[in-house]
Order: structure tokens, then C-alpha cells, then sequence
């Protein structure tokens, strides 16, 4: 009987065993958690902007025939600051961190100088007579096509996730007006030539937008621009005094952005 009692136990044990076996191994396993960007700047925006220019134009002769190099000034300085304002649209694309996009703008801008210079029309000191040059530049507007590439680093944290540090450049035009005047007197003479035109070239710079909502974005940013020369001949008869007007400068915008 107690033999009977001993080969059931290790029978059932054996049985236990076996079965243990056969069990599956459990492996413990953890799936990663990737951090996703809380905010993308993907998409088209439109927006307004106000804008602090600064013009570093000036106008320098280069030429002159039977005027008296005497009557008339070498230079001009025409730099002048101003302001305006205007709006912007455009689309970008996000990978990863970065932002690549393309903004166009336009800015009506009130920005402008004349300067005038009263000189002896003739080394003659008998000659009472006086050459008076007045030469100006004004800008009345200003816009640009620019490429945008910049990097939002959402690692680094919420507020970062929704700052764009950018830099930009393209194509950059400007409504612009040179005119010059050489009056004599006496006895009258007047040289005077006038050009109202589309100035082109290029701007570059850089800015920063940061996003206060999913759809609503404030921005900064500062470009240099420049436009060029311009040549501006003043004539009349045998007269003629030749001016290269510089288009250059600074502008710094501030506005907001409104995403669709």
C-alpha cells in the first residue's frame, strides 16, 4: 500500500514537471515613447506687418560737361529713416526640425531725403551769379519673394517647440523716385531730370516667429536690401552734370500671422 502511495506522488510530480516545461517563456517588453512635436508649422499664413526702415542711399557725381565743376557738389548723403507698414503671405513645410518655405510681402514705406547746396556758378568773383543743386530720392514702396529656412527645437521644451529661428533671402523691389535740379542764377538756366521707376535686387536677413496659438504667430525680423545704382544725367544744351544715386539699407518688421 505505501508502495502504491509513492509511485502515485512521483508520478504526479513528474506530470508537474513536464508540464512546466511546456510553458511559454514570458519576456517583459516596453515600447518606446517618441516625443511628437506639439505644434507644425506646415501650412499657408497670411499676415500683417509694420516696418522701421532705415535708406542708406546718397547720390555722387560722376560725370560733368560745361558746368563749372565748382557749381555743383561732389556727393549727397540721402540716408533717411522711416516707416511703413503692410502685410505678408506664404507656405512652409516641416521635417523633423526643420522649416523650409517661401513668403512674399509688399510694404508701402514713407521714406525719403532732398538735399540742396548753393554754389558760386563761376570761379569769378565778378560773378554774382549762384548754382543751386537740389537732388532727392524717396522710396514709396518696397516688397520682396524670399525663400525661409529655419529650425523649431522641440526638445529643448514647450516654448521652443513653438519658436522659429529662420533666415531668409530673395528677390527685392522698390517703388522709387530720383530727381535732380541745377538752377542758375542769373540768368535763369535750369538742368532738371526727374526718374520714377521699379528698382530690383536682393534682400537677406534673418527673424524670429514664435506661435501663440495653433493658428496665430508673431514674428520679427530685420533684412538688409539692395536695390542697385541708379544714373540720373542732368542736361541741357552743352550742359550736363551725371549723378549715381546708391539704393541701399535696412528694414526691421514686426507683425502677425494668421494660419489656415
Amino acid at each position: 500500500m505505501k508502495f502504491l502511495l509513492l509511485s502515485a506522488a512521483a508520478l504526479m510530480a513528474g506530470t508537474a514537471v513536464a508540464a512546466a516545461d511546456d510553458l511559454p517563456n514570458r519576456v517583459s517588453t516596453v515600447t518606446p515613447v517618441i516625443a511628437q512635436s506639439a505644434f507644425n508649422w506646415t501650412g499657408f499664413y497670411a499676415g500683417v506687418q509694420g516696418a522701421w526702415i532705415r535708406d542708406d542711399g546718397d547720390a555722387v557725381r560722376t560725370g560733368l560737361a560745361g558746368v563749372p565743376a565748382i557749381s555743383v557738389p561732389n556727393r549727397a548723403g540721402l540716408g533717411d529713416n522711416g516707416l511703413g507698414g503692410g502685410g505678408q503671405i506664404g507656405y512652409q513645410m516641416q521635417f523633423g526640425s526643420l522649416v523650409a518655405g517661401l513668403e512674399a510681402d509688399f510694404t508701402l514705406t514713407d521714406v525719403g531725403r532732398s538735399r540742396s547746396s548753393v554754389n558760386p556758378a563761376s570761379a569769378d568773383p565778378a560773378c554774382q551769379c549762384t548754382a543751386t543743386t537740389t537732388l532727392t530720392s524717396e522710396m514709396n514702396s518696397f516688397g520682396s519673394v524670399r525663400g525661409r529656412v529655419g529650425v523649431a527645437m522641440p526638445s529643448l521644451g514647450t516654448f521652443f517647440d513653438r519658436t522659429l529661428l529662420y533666415v531668409t533671402g530673395g528677390l527685392a523691389y522698390a517703388q522709387i523716385e530720383h530727381r535732380g535740379q541745377i538752377a542758375v542764377t542769373p540768368p535763369g538756366i535750369e538742368l532738371q531730370t526727374v526718374r520714377d521707376d521699379v528698382k530690383m535686387g536682393f534682400t537677406v536677413g534673418a527673424g524670429t516667429e514664435i506661435a501663440l496659438t495653433q493658428n496665430v504667430s508673431i514674428k520679427s525680423e530685420t533684412l538688409y536690401y539692395n536695390l542697385g545704382d541708379e544714373r540720373l544725367t542732368l542736361a541741357r544744351a552743352g550742359d550736363q552734370a551725371v549723378y549715381r544715386f546708391k539704393n541701399d539699407g535696412w528694414i526691421s518688421r514686426v507683425g502677425a500671422n494668421v494660419r489656415f
